[in-house]
C-alpha cells in the first residue's frame, strides 16, 4: 500500500462541490500516484490516477499566473487524462472550475463537472500544487 501525502488539495469546499488531489508518496519511472476525488451536485467519484512528475507543479504556476492576472485561465491537461480541469474568472471574487475526470483514458465512464469556489484560495492550493510534485 502507497504511503499517504502529508496534504490533501482541496479545490472548491471540502464539504461541497470540489476536486480533491491526493498525491501519494509513491512515485515509479517518473510517475505520481494520487488519489482523485471529485464532488459535484449529487455526482461523486473517487479513484486512484497518476500523474508525470511536473503536471502539478506545472498547474500550480498556472494558477499563479492567473492569479497575478498575467493568463487569463489556469489549465491541467493531465497526459493520462484522468484529470482534465480549467479555472476561470467568474467575477465577484469566484473562480469557476470545469472539467472532466475518468478512471482510464478511452473509458466512456466519466464525471464532467462545473462550479464555483472562492479565489481567495488559489494561492494557497498552488503552493500545495507545487510542494506535491517536489515530495518523494
Amino acid at each position: 500500500m502507497a504511503k499517504r501525502s502529508e496534504s490533501i488539495i482541496i479545490i472548491g469546499e471540502r464539504d461541497a462541490d470540489h476536486v480533491m488531489l491526493e498525491p501519494l508518496a509513491k512515485v515509479a519511472s517518473g510517475w505520481r500516484t494520487t488519489n482523485i476525488g471529485v464532488r459535484c451536485g449529487v455526482w461523486a467519484g473517487h479513484f486512484t490516477g497518476q500523474f508525470m512528475v511536473g503536471e502539478l507543479t506545472k498547474f500550480g504556476k498556472e494558477i499563479e499566473y492567473f492569479c497575478q492576472n498575467l493568463k487569463p485561465a489556469a489549465t491541467l491537461n493531465s497526459v493520462e487524462h484522468y484529470l482534465q480541469m480549467t479555472l476561470v474568472d467568474a467575477g465577484h471574487g469566484r473562480v469557476r472550475a470545469e472539467g472532466l475526470t475518468r478512471e482510464r483514458l478511452g473509458a466512456k465512464t466519466a464525471l464532467e463537472f462545473e462550479f464555483e469556489c472562492d479565489r481567495a484560495t488559489l494561492p494557497e492550493i498552488a503552493r500545495l500544487l507545487i510542494e506535491a510534485d517536489r515530495q518523494n
